[in-house]
């Protein structure tokens, strides 16, 4: 039996919606169930391949979206605490 065989619908779907390379399918894809699939496909060894590949490179890649999101709110906040003290 192949490890495919082994991983969950919801995982299989993940992976068919990231093989599609429609930018509107993966972005439909919940943050949450990439990182189900991918702690799945590493318990049961499907984690050799492309597929795999292209699910960490999406969530690498929103990870990386959210980390600029907040340190850009962060910037903000900043400028604006700093302009409240000189002002007040």
């Amino acid at each position: 039996m192949s490890a495919w065989e082994h991983l969950s619908e919801q995982t299989k779907d993940v992976y068919r919606q990231l093989g599609t390379r429609n930018e509107k399918e993966i972005n439909k894809i919940k943050s949450s169930h990439i990182r189900k699939a991918i702690r799945e496909s590493l318990f049961v060894g499907y984690d050799d391949g492309s597929p795999y590949e292209w699910l960490k490179f999406e969530y690498d890649r929103r990870n990386k979206r959210l980390a600029a999101i907040v340190g850009i709110g962060s910037i903000v906040a900043a400028i604006v605490g700093l302009l409240g003290g000189f002002i007040g």
